[in-house]
């Protein structure tokens, strides 16, 4: 069996060793001029060209039989295009839904799912206007292209607002209300095309500006029945959008309610944990899914985590300074600032043991955090 995946990052990678396991071949379709390290010696990559149809770019993946994405930042007609001669999942609608934030908050509101109060605008008068109504603080996110922080923005005060506004390129915006919120957990779910649906445990997860440094599951102290809203709702949203594959969503837990904050049409970081874990990786459940193969074990006993690697970092000091139950990612990526160039998992049977040996590895990769 051969599956393409539309991007070339270390989700692609993973992707591509999952299936190696599972005998998939992998090839990978890249935008011209694209980084294609991650996927080096993984499966044939090509670069796409304008010039060529949907049945030249199959083709030239080796004919797949099904085509998935690593990443939501696609062409979204490019995918309708190739839906034509093959299966594509998620399928191209719901990607164009998660492409554009004001378009996934009006989903999520419309199926009675509890998130921020937030209005849409697309200019400086809209987004006072918005404020107006919202009351500070708010948070404004650019509809499009943004993740780890990219692209938002906090206004606590009139003063930030003012110079928000005067810096404000026209374009489009969701301006929420900012959530006071105790802790972030995200949940990592997965449907096969005959509906069938499998999730992992909530995951708790830790961020500095905007970029997910560490994740842990399961979560501590959630409540059972919270822990079931979860599931509810993304359950919901799953059925809703026909979704095939795996998704996350990422959520707030303020007091009692579980507010989502936002989706993502794919594998995804907080999940990573799932490489190590007893039970099948979110990649592996992922290609099941759309291949339509049965779902793979998604609930652990243990407890498992990842700590991010985030610019450049000594690849021989910090394999010495893990504990024995950890091991690296490395996603054969150049280093630069707050580019994620792999990740450690350790795994655990206490909880409190697992958080200890996380915190270590994150202070000796970020002493100044």
């Amino acid at each position: 069996m051969r599956v393409a995946i539309v991007g070339t990052g270390q989700l692609a990678r993973m992707l591509a060793l999952a299936g190696m396991e599972m005998g998939i071949r992998c090839s990978f379709l890249a935008e011209p001029g694209e980084d294609t390290s991650c996927v080096d010696g993984l499966g044939t990559v090509i670069h796409r060209l304008d010039e060529w149809g949907p049945e030249q770019t199959l083709a030239a993946l080796g004919h797949p039989e099904v085509v998935t994405i690593e990443r939501e930042s696609v062409d979204v007609e490019l995918l309708r295009e190739l839906a034509q001669h093959r299966p594509v999942y998620p399928n191209p609608d719901a990607v164009a839904t998660m492409q554009h934030r004001l378009l996934e908050k009006n989903l999520v509101a419309e199926l009675g799912l509890d998130t921020a109060p937030y209005r849409g605008a697309n200019n400086a008068a809209e987004v006072t206007a918005a404020i107006e109504q919202l009351g500070l603080p708010v948070v404004t996110k650019s509809c499009r292209d943004g993740y780890d922080g990219r692209g938002q923005q906090h206004l606590r005060d009139e003063a930030e607002l003012a110079r928000f506004s005067e810096e404000l390129d026209s374009g489009e915006w969701l301006v929420e209300s900012r959530i006071d919120f105790e802790r972030e957990v995200s949940l990592i779910g997965v449907r096969s095309g005959n509906g069938t649906m499998a999730f992992y445990p909530l995951t708790e997860n830790q961020h500095h500006e905007g970029v997910l440094v560490t994740s842990m599951a399961p979560a501590g102290d959630i409540a059972p029945d919270m822990a079931q809203r979860a599931i509810d709702y993304l359950a919901a949203i799953m059925s809703e959008l026909d979704y095939v594959g795996v998704i996350a969503m990422e959520c707030f837990v303020a007091g009692e309610r579980l507010l989502i904050n936002e989706l993502a049409p794919r594998v995804h970081n907080s999940g990573h944990w799932t490489l190590r874990s007893e039970a099948s990786s979110q990649f592996e459940n992922h290609l099941r899914a759309i291949l339509g193969m049965p779902l793979g074990q998604t609930q652990v006993s243990g407890c498992a985590g990842i700590v991010n690697i985030l610019g450049d970092y000594d690849l021989t000091a910090t394999l010495r300074t893990l504990p024995a139950q950890a091991t690296l990612m490395d996603y054969n990526k150049s280093a630069a600032p707050r580019r994620k160039l792999g990740h450690v998992n350790i795994t655990g049977n206490d909880p409190g043991e697992l958080s200890h040996d996380l915190k270590r590895v994150r202070e000796h990769l970020y002493p100044a955090l």
